[in-house]
């Protein structure tokens, strides 16, 4: 059957328009509906050309095509359709506003602010955003939310989706709550059906008050809140997104106001629902001061691994004038030439590098300096530390060695 025989309607969402075709893959539109409830997806006039999103349904499933799919595929599940096109609107809706920034994370309103958790391999991300709507607070998000030019978080109103089968050890409240409102599902996924005082409608807005990093450790007997450095928000933030064509230097001049205001926390937890319940009444009551103490500069993991420099080394070092510089609490994020990639230096690489940029020194000199200052601390450590870091420094070009002193 030809495109012109079949049943062929057009379908646009709001801060899109038209965008999704469905070819006889009616079946598949109640599925979407179910699937982005805050997202109302309504059908309009048959565009002359055809729209991005386009899929057909045959005898066995369903083909899909998008700017993502150029060579188009093949989906066996109404469920595992919806979640390619949902997945292809979202960054339809990021295109087409690029003032905003597609965050990878989840996000939920606690306490009138938006925390948000980005992504982490196999943390939970998306059974945590149940548990906490389960435990009374309204989802942003699951997978993306797009931070506005003015650095609030928007819902595009899509229901958060589970990964089946479910974990047989899980919380039996949360268990309760995903039956009770169990939505259209597969043998992968299942997505939720909540109401609009569960999912924020697309294009509702909050200010984002904190950032989580979610740890799911099975070893963990009650969950964990422990303060991090206002840093490590900005260098999740800098990895999660979905700000393709913005470079390092204009993705970090957007984040960083944002993240110098808002706190930066480490969740660790073995049970979902229990760690929801435990964020929603700490959260609001958490202390973050940052002690300055010595850290090896290894442990920011930031700049690019190189091979160190003998501990022996006697050149003296200097630092090169930098085109972009970003304090952030104890941290440093430092770019050394127009566009260039950025570097992340924690306490003791940013003590190292505003020495560097006042006198030229050798690695025995920063290393007898640094153990005047961290003391106690190791001078052999140091020295070692020094070796590494400098060898780091020199490869990405943040320093030369000095002709004078």
């Amino acid at each position: 059957m030809l495109a012109s025989d079949a049943l062929t309607t057009d379908y646009a969402l709001p801060g899109i328009g038209p965008c999704i075709r469905l070819v006889n893959a009616q079946p598949l539109l109640p599925v979407l509906q179910q699937a982005m409830p805050g997202w109302a997806l309504s059908a309009c006039t048959r565009q002359p050309t055809e729209p991005a999103i386009c899929v057909w349904q045959k005898e066995k499933g369903f083909w899909q095509q998008a700017p993502a799919l150029p060579q188009g595929i093949w989906l066996e599940t109404p469920v595992s359709t919806a979640c390619s096109v949902i997945a292809d609107v979202a960054g339809a809706f990021l295109r087409q506003h690029s003032d905003y920034i597609g965050l990878h994370c989840g996000a939920a309103e606690i306490e009138g602010q938006l925390v948000i958790f980005p992504e982490s391999h196999r943390a939970g991300k998306s059974t945590f955003t149940a548990a906490l709507a389960a435990a009374g607070y309204r989802v942003f998000g699951d997978d993306v939310v797009a931070l506005t030019p003015e650095g609030e978080g928007m819902s595009l109103g899509i229901a958060p989706r589970l990964r089946l089968p479910l974990p047989t050890a899980m919380d039996e409240a949360l268990l309760e709550f995903i039956s009770q409102h169990r939505g259209p599902s597969d043998s992968r996924y299942g997505y939720l059906a909540l109401d609009d005082t569960q999912l924020a409608s697309h294009g509702e807005k909050s200010p984002v008050g904190a950032i989580l990093l979610i740890d799911r450790d099975s070893r963990v007997t009650n969950p964990q809140l422990t303060s991090l450095q206002h840093g490590e928000g900005l260098w999740q933030l800098l990895k999660q997104n979905f700000a393709d064509t913005l470079s390092d230097q204009m993705l970090i001049a957007k984040f960083w106001p944002l993240v110098q205001r808002i706190p930066c926390f480490l969740l660790r937890y073995s049970d979902a629902y229990q760690a929801a319940v435990f964020v929603g009444r700490e959260l609001k009551d958490a202390l973050y001061a940052q002690p300055s103490t010595y850290t090896s500069p290894s442990q920011a993991a930031a700049i690019s691994p190189a091979a160190a420099l003998e501990r022996n080394d006697q050149r003296y070092w200097r630092a090169r004038q930098a085109a972009h510089e970003y304090p952030l609490g104890d941290e440093l994020f430092v770019i050394a030439e127009e566009g260039g990639t950025i570097h992340r230096m924690n306490v003791t690489s940013r003590a190292v590098w505003a020495l560097l940029q006042h006198e030229a020194m050798s690695v025995e000199e920063l290393s007898q300096t640094l153990v005047a200052f961290f003391m106690p601390v190791s001078l052999e450590q140091v020295r070692r530390d020094m070796a590494e870091l400098l060898g780091q420094f020199w490869a990405a070009g943040l320093i030369e060695p000095a002709t004078t002193r």
